[in-house]
């Protein structure tokens, strides 16, 4: 088993390498290089096929990756597109998911659960793709990019709230108010910790780059856990804490 993992990501990361070299030549973005690499590693030459493996990478990858790209984006430069980025973000995913489930519901072939899981999954954006698009373009700290950032935080707490109340698997007024508490309780958590813990331990760590490495590697799977535990998705927002 250990060997087998071992294989699996020294094929994973070899072939991404390459792609990535290529689709660079091409001047085009990385994101897509890493997809590929999905398909190319998985259905259409079928080295790995050992689904646990396949998930758990994924679920660390993008963990670590939306954690990293949070370290770089500073919450305070997003104060002055607040509004536009609340309303446009809260309005954009109302919209689609109205729109979509619609749609999927007046085709005929999807229950009305079915409709809306459709509509939740239009309604929101990939985080982890746009940032890592404005980032590798260099673009975090224009005006646009905190307009479109706020706007996926904006998204990400919507979906938050969403993901805690499918995982109870009903839908109600106490289901979504018990959802924004368990979202409000780990967001406090992150809140008391950012402010009043973590600097002094950061600060101490800092003295040594592995105790850091290992001190933030430990934040990032804390909250991981807890939020886990509790049905709450937060990796995209771990970074920002």
């Amino acid at each position: 088993m250990v060997n087998e993992i071992f294989l699996n990501i020294g094929i994973i990361i070899m072939v991404a390498t390459i792609l990535t070299l290529l689709v660079k030549l091409l001047k085009q973005p990385i994101i897509p290089a890493y997809i590929l690499t999905g398909l190319v590693v998985g259905p259409i030459l079928g080295w790995i096929t050992n689904t646990e493996i396949i998930a758990t990478l994924s679920e660390m990858g993008i963990a670590f990756l939306l954690f990293i790209v949070g370290l770089e984006i500073d919450l305070k430069k997003l104060k002055n597109v607040a509004l536009i980025s609340t309303v446009g973000g809260l309005a954009r995913s109302l919209i689609l998911f109205v729109v979509s489930y619609c749609i999927a519901l007046s085709l005929g072939i999807f229950t009305s659960v079915e409709s809306m899981y459709i509509g939740i999954i239009m309604a929101f954006s990939s985080t982890m793709i746009v940032i890592k698009l404005l980032s590798d373009n260099q673009e975090l700290d224009t005006l646009h990019a905190r307009i479109i950032i706020g706007i996926l935080l904006m998204e990400d707490l919507a979906a938050i709230v969403v993901v805690a109340m499918l995982s109870s698997q009903t839908f109600s007024l106490a289901t979504l108010v018990f959802a924004c508490v368990k979202v409000l309780f780990i967001l406090a958590v992150a809140f008391v910790l950012s402010k009043f813990i973590l600097p002094l331990l950061l600060k101490f760590s800092a003295k040594s780059q592995e105790f850091l490495f290992l001190v933030s590697v430990c934040i990032l799977f804390g909250f991981a856990l807890l939020s886990e535990y509790s049905g709450v998705i937060l990796s995209s927002l771990l970074g920002f804490c």
